[in-house]
């Protein structure tokens, strides 16, 4: 049997100047880009693929459902573990993805629109195996733990500093699940986490405001791999329990931010991603959502990566959506009423913003 170390890395915390120029606070950037799978999901794929092995032996077979990166990450750990993998993928996986996937060595089976479609499949093949372990993409109490082992590297990293908040993209729940349990688990409660998803993947954010799982109809996203129709029920649970901010951006703003990213940070990120940082990189956004920051304020972007993107993806994103300040109008949404809408003809536009704020200590309303 394999080495039973873990399969992903320690990651950088790393300083932004540039997001910390242009937000106006402290902002470190919790590069789980750089683990060996490309994003974060081998933390807590790494871990449940690890335990399916020390139960089924050699033989065993992983199979697992993703629109992508939890595909790559499971794929990675079946050739580091020396057993089978196959990844179901839906029609919206690309054949770049699958390519990357099918690279590490896993056969890979399209079946779907959507993940959904594509994890039912999944667990036919599993039933039809004997030797078959389902490794579901993000709802699992293993893939949380492991996900959670960030939070104690950041504590750590920041040197006993408690962050004032902590900023993520939220796909299946499976990320924002082990980052409510870490920060739970180093005593971290009170910090709130901003929930950033995109307008066509909100489910988290539908779920929140409904206080109950909601079924999205259709992904329509462009950010393919946060395109779960319905959320784990654990990311909801977790919280009703903590102070989290459902938030949702465009297409526009999660794609210009994975370029204006790779222009800063020399770092190629996917949609999925530059949901989050987009909260950066729109002028005034972060200090209206949360008025109390400043610049002696430490604001954690946890980069989550993706590995669905290469220069012709951003070229096309670029020529789509064209250069800052060539979008006529942008809104996103906080709960049931517009929290920015702005023109960006131009930058001093774009600073003229009116907003219902989030009160540190008060959940989040639901009505």
């Amino acid at each position: 049997m394999a080495d039973q170390s873990p399969l992903h890395n320690p990651t950088p915390l790393m300083h932004s100047t540039e997001l910390s120029r242009k937000t106006q606070t402290n902002v470190w950037l919790k590069l789980e880009n750089l683990q060996p799978s490309g994003s974060f999901k081998i933390r807590g794929l790494g871990r449940l693929c690890q335990k399916g092995v020390q139960q089924h032996g050699s033989k065993a077979h992983f199979v697992s459902s993703s629109g992508g990166n939890a595909g790559l990450a499971v794929a990675y750990a079946g050739r580091q573990l020396g057993v089978k993998s196959t990844i179901i993928v839906p029609q919206t996986c690309s054949e770049f993805m699958m390519k990357k996937i099918q690279a590490e060595g896993a056969s890979v089976i399209m079946e779907g629109e959507a993940w959904d479609e594509a994890d039912k499949y999944a667990r036919s093949v599993v039933a039809s195996d004997p030797h078959a372990v389902y490794i579901p993409p993000f709802d699992h109490p293993d893939v949380w733990d492991g996900n959670s082992t960030m939070i104690p590297e950041i504590k750590t990293q920041l040197n006993g500093v408690v962050p004032d908040v902590i900023i993520c993209s939220v796909g299946g729940g499976g990320m924002i699940s082990g980052i409510l349990l870490g920060c739970k688990a180093v005593g971290w409660d009170k910090v709130p986490v901003l929930a950033v998803e995109t307008h066509g993947a909100d489910s988290f954010h539908q779920a929140v405001l409904a206080g109950e799982l909601v079924t999205l109809p259709k992904i329509t996203s462009i950010a393919a791999t946060l395109g779960a129709k319905r959320v784990a029920a654990k990311s909801l649970e977790l919280s009703l329990e903590h102070p989290v901010v459902p938030f949702t951006v465009s297409d526009s703003m999660a794609a210009r931010a994975c370029w204006q990213f790779l222009d800063d940070h020399r770092f190629a990120v996917e949609p999925s991603c530059g949901a989050s940082l987009s909260v950066g990189y729109t002028p005034a956004l972060l200090s209206n959502i949360f008025p109390d920051l400043n610049e002696n304020s430490n604001v954690v972007f946890i980069v989550c990566g993706g590995s669905n993107i290469n220069m012709d993806i951003l070229t096309e994103y670029r020529e789509k959506y064209g250069k800052e300040g060539q979008q006529s109008c942008i809104a996103v949404r906080s709960g049931d009423q517009i929290l920015l809408k702005m023109t960006t003809d131009s930058i001093p536009a774009q600073r003229t913003i009116v907003s219902n704020s989030y009160l540190p200590g008060l959940k989040v309303s639901q009505n």
